[in-house]
């Protein structure tokens, strides 16, 4: 079967110049102050969204590194059969490390402790950017080898709120180590 070639061709049944429909000329000057007015508009609408969900996640993760380091204290004041402290604004403010208790005074109760190591010593837990924490008039957590917490300076439980701008997200510590956390405000 043999097709033939034919040099007669269909046109489109509507012209690209009528009114409204655009050829080779490209977007007229409105038509682009109206798309980037339009992204503007969005763009405004969405960046304080983003910046709220910013500093929930910073304080979310800010509480989140609290809890983990009291039950980390808990789980090795347990494990080792010794005594920890979760001690506060240690060894810089909004920092938070848990310490092995040696039973000699002059070790533990040393102003400079936050700032020396110890085998059993945690790292430092740094809050990220512009997130704080208040504890109240505690300035410490102690955990027993059996699991059981005192605050020192405060009582027990111990109500941490951790806040950035104007949002807070509280943690709640038991005198058995339970943690409960309120939701951001």
């Amino acid at each position: 079967m043999v097709q033939r070639v034919t040099t007669r061709t269909l046109r489109w049944p509507h012209p690209c110049c009528i009114q409204g429909m655009r050829s080779e000329r490209g977007y007229t000057t409105i038509e682009l102050v109206v798309v980037i007015g339009l992204i503007g508009i969005i763009s405004g609408i969405a960046l304080p969204v983003f910046m709220e969900a910013n500093a929930r996640r910073d304080i979310w993760t800010g509480a989140e590194q609290i809890g983990a380091t009291i039950r980390s204290a808990r789980l090795n004041a347990i494990t080792r059969n010794t005594t920890y402290r979760v001690v506060f604004d240690c060894p810089g403010t909004n920092e938070v490390r848990s310490l092995i208790q040696t039973g000699d005074p002059a070790i533990d109760d040393d102003p400079g402790r936050c700032s020396d190591t110890y085998e059993g010593d945690s790292g430092i837990v740094e809050l990220p950017s512009l997130v704080s924490y208040d504890t109240g008039d505690a300035t410490a957590l102690q955990v027993t080898g059996r699991g059981v917490f005192t605050a020192i300076g405060d009582g027990i439980p111990l109500t941490i709120a951790v806040s950035k701008g104007g949002g807070i997200r509280s943690l709640r510590v038991s005198g058995t180590g339970q943690i409960t956390f309120t939701d951001v405000q």
